[in-house]
């Protein structure tokens, strides 16, 4: 009895299993052929068009530079010492000749005072070579008289070669302290000149920009000149130095307008203008580049040396020209391919086209329309073409139609 439930147990168990594999076989192919039905449908397109309008487009080149002042001076010193007052600070408005600083002048005052005193010692030994060259000179004179009046018997020959050596050693003597005195005075000139230049004056009028000294500070003129300020002259004229890439440097020319920005200020555009492009260039980490000068008025003194800017500078206006989206100049058509049960189904594209053109939409179908490209900026383009009308449709994109 208990053998006959178990086979009945069982035969039930069995039968619930292939019920649950079947409905599990039914679903998929319901599923399957579902699928089936959908990939056989075309996919459809539907054309985003644009209306063909006339307009101008600016064209410009971006870049990226610092602003500078327009004349900055730096202000070293020539000798060396120890700094013993300062008188200016950062910001500080000067004036040309302006006291700033001044060098401990001890050493230097000694040095000037020993080279007067040598000089004064030469000015001297001048005096008594003077006096020594017109003693050899009366003498060897009044020698020379003798000789002439007693016909050459008078004085001898030994004498008279004595007394015109000492003559000429005494005018050689003469010369030497001449010589002496000269270079003597040259050394109380470079002497002076160091004495003075404990005095560091501001060459220009205008403000510190920065400071590099303090009192107490050494400073050493040994192999090069110490920097100690530096001044700009006026920031109300400013430029900004900009780099261009070699790509752009043939359109950039003297004169043209220049809008700007800078962090400090990000919702306000500067106007400025080129100034020049340096015609050396500049190679960094295998990049050239060229310097482009702009002139910036900074009257309202908002802008500061060392900000960093990004700036536009126009090249060109084009005028009377169709002013599409670049999208439409790199659009391709794409047509739906019927697919097969047992294939997917493609889409099918244009061949790629290098000469410029656009798509427009006629009677439901894209033909295509060869224009010639003027300039782009951004995302829009300038083009002209006699085949284009006002109000063409023109094809920017493609999307499916779900």
């Amino acid at each position: 009895m208990k053998e006959i439930q178990k086979i009945a147990a069982y035969k039930n168990h069995t039968m619930k299993v292939l019920s649950i594999v079947g409905i599990l076989v039914l679903l998929l192919a319901v599923g399957g052929y579902i699928s089936f039905l959908d990939r056989n449908k075309e996919v459809q397109y539907r054309y985003v068009t644009e209306p063909a309008a006339k307009g101008r487009l600016t064209l410009t080149v971006s870049t990226s530079g610092y602003l500078q002042p327009l004349e900055r001076v730096d202000v070293g010193t020539e000798v060396s010492g120890t700094i013993k007052k300062v008188y200016v600070d950062y910001n500080d408005k000067v004036t040309k000749g302006e006291l700033l600083a001044v060098l401990d002048k001890t050493k230097h005052e000694s040095a000037y005072n020993r080279a007067r005193a040598a000089y004064e010692a030469a000015l001297a030994s001048i005096e008594s070579a003077k006096a020594q060259l017109y003693q050899a000179e009366s003498v060897f004179n009044r020698t020379k008289a003798l000789r002439k009046s007693s016909k050459g018997a008078l004085p001898s020959q030994n004498d008279y070669d004595s007394k015109l050596s000492a003559y000429l050693s005494a005018k050689a003597k003469m010369a030497n302290a001449k010589a002496l005195s000269i270079q003597a005075k040259n050394s109380v000139d470079a002497a002076a000149y160091d004495f003075e230049k404990t005095n560091i004056y501001s060459p220009i009028d205008g403000i510190i920009l920065e400071r590099n000294i303090d009192p107490g500070q050494t400073v050493a003129a040994t192999f090069q000149t110490p920097l100690l300020f530096k001044i700009a002259k006026d920031l109300t004229k400013m430029e900004l130095q900009a780099s261009i890439d070699e790509a752009d440097v043939a359109k950039i020319k003297a004169g043209q307008k220049v809008s700007f920005e800078v962090d400090a200020f990000p919702r306000k555009k500067f106007e400025a203008s080129v100034n020049q492009v340096h015609i050396n260039s500049q190679i960094v980490e295998g990049v050239v580049t060229y310097l482009a000068i702009i002139n910036v008025d900074n009257k309202d003194l908002l802008l500061r040396p060392g900000m960093s800017a990004t700036a536009s500078i126009v090249t060109q206006t084009v005028k009377d020209a169709y002013i599409v989206p670049r999208s439409a100049l790199i659009y391709m058509p794409i047509k739906p391919k019927e697919k097969t049960f047992f294939g997917d189904m493609k889409e099918e594209k244009i061949i790629f086209d290098p000469q410029p053109h656009v798509w427009i939409l006629k009677g439901g179908q894209a033909q295509k329309v060869y224009v010639t490209l003027l300039g782009s900026n951004g995302d829009r383009s300038a083009v002209k073409s006699d085949r284009l009308k006002p109000g063409d449709a023109i094809i920017v994109s493609q999307e499916k139609v779900q």
